[in-house]
């Protein structure tokens, strides 16, 4: 025999939690997705996100980002000369 799913006792405490979680939406600030979206989030001006993976490890995720300059130079933030190639780490 078939198990139906168990319904919550009350219907009308399911249409509160539902209008509360609208309520909290519309006093949200939605943006769309964009190159940058990366950048802002995670603060990392001049760089641009290429690809990721995800890792299981135990019961969590981890994610990997794999990140590129937007640009073919950058002023080195330890010595202050502008290189178009890694010199320090």
């Amino acid at each position: 025999m078939k198990m139906l799913p168990i319904l919550p006792d009350s219907p009308v405490k399911v249409a509160r939690d539902a209008a509360r979680a609208v309520k909290r939406m519309a006093n949200l600030m939605i943006q769309r997705v964009t190159v940058e979206t990366f950048n802002v989030l995670l603060g990392l001006p001049g760089m641009v996100v290429t690809e990721y993976a995800l890792e299981c490890q135990g019961e969590g995720e981890v994610l990997h980002l794999f990140c590129q300059h937007k640009h073919e130079v950058a002023i080195c933030p330890c010595c202050g000369q502008v290189s178009d190639a890694v010199h320090e780490q």
